[in-house]
């Protein structure tokens, strides 16, 4: 049985806060909040906000956390209402496949994209 879930999505025309796009403090303590309440153990995190740019405005976010199960990152395109996110939990000795929904639905309802390109990939 595979117990690995390996959940890739973007999230396109997302109707989510715009600071949810552009302040990496807010995204990072949400994020790590989400992890540590599904019960994974955070072993490392960094975030970083892109400048502003004359011809787009306000940039967006890169965040990666890596856990001792595996990873989560995400990014954001604050000017084109666009979110990637990529969830992976791995264990060999229990499924994390809920776990790993449950986070991703997190950012689902974070940036509430009117349409979405996801993708479920088992690993062993």
């Amino acid at each position: 049985m595979k117990k690995s879930l390996h959940i890739l999505a973007d999230f396109h025309e997302c109707l989510g806060e715009g600071k949810y796009f552009i302040n990496k403090e807010l995204v990072r303590t949400k994020t790590l909040r989400i992890i540590r309440r599904a019960g994974f153990k955070i072993v490392a995190s960094r975030f970083h906000k892109f400048p502003v740019t004359e011809s787009l405005g306000e940039s967006g976010i890169t965040g990666v956390v890596i856990v001792s199960e595996s990873h989560i990152t995400v990014h954001t395109w604050p000017e084109r209402k666009f979110v990637n996110v990529d969830v992976f939990f791995c264990n060999y000795t229990r499924d994390n496949s809920r776990k790993a929904r449950d986070v991703f639905k997190f950012f689902d309802t974070l940036y509430r994209p009117q349409r979405t390109r996801r993708k479920e990939v088992r690993r062993d």
